[in-house]
């Protein structure tokens, strides 16, 4: 009579939790630069559209008057008019996705506010804001005097 035993031994074991280590330390970091990279490029596709929903809403002249998006560290923020109020309630804010921060914005004239002109869409603050994440990749996002909008 043949006596099998049923179970796993003790090297069993120890050689699936080697491989699933082996695994783990291949894909992590891999996965992680994947989320960085998704993380600027969800951040940079969320800023060019608040961008184009500014000036569709003045080129439209939504409830007559014009609008601006100002860019902060870790934001974009779609206000009414040219006066920044932190808190109105018709602001609309889109958050950079963690770990996208600014770079860098050069504006024509300065400042961190894009304001789109009434009827015509242009805009005299057209320049370019630069996103990074630490892994230094960066995404301009531009914004020529025609109030066109475009991303790298």
């Amino acid at each position: 009579m043949i006596n099998f035993k049923k179970g796993l031994s003790l090297i069993e074991i120890i050689m699936v939790v080697a491989v699933l280590g082996i695994i783990l330390t291949i894909s992590v970091p891999g996965f992680v630069n994947f989320r960085k990279n998704q993380s600027i490029q969800n951040t940079t596709n969320s800023v060019v559209s608040l961008l184009e929903e500014a000036r569709a809403r003045t080129l439209a002249s939504y409830n007559n008057t014009f609008y601006s998006v100002r860019i902060e560290s870790n934001r974009a923020i779609l206000f009414t008019g040219g006066t920044y109020s932190s808190s109105s309630p018709t602001n609309k804010t889109v958050p950079f996705e963690s770990p996208v921060v600014l770079q860098s914005i050069s504006l024509s004239g300065g400042g961190s506010e894009i304001k789109f002109d009434r009827i015509k869409g242009t805009t005299s603050q057209y320049g370019t804001i630069v996103l990074q994440i630490p892994s230094g990749t960066s995404r301009t996002i531009t914004i020529n005097s025609g109030g066109v909008i475009t991303r790298d």
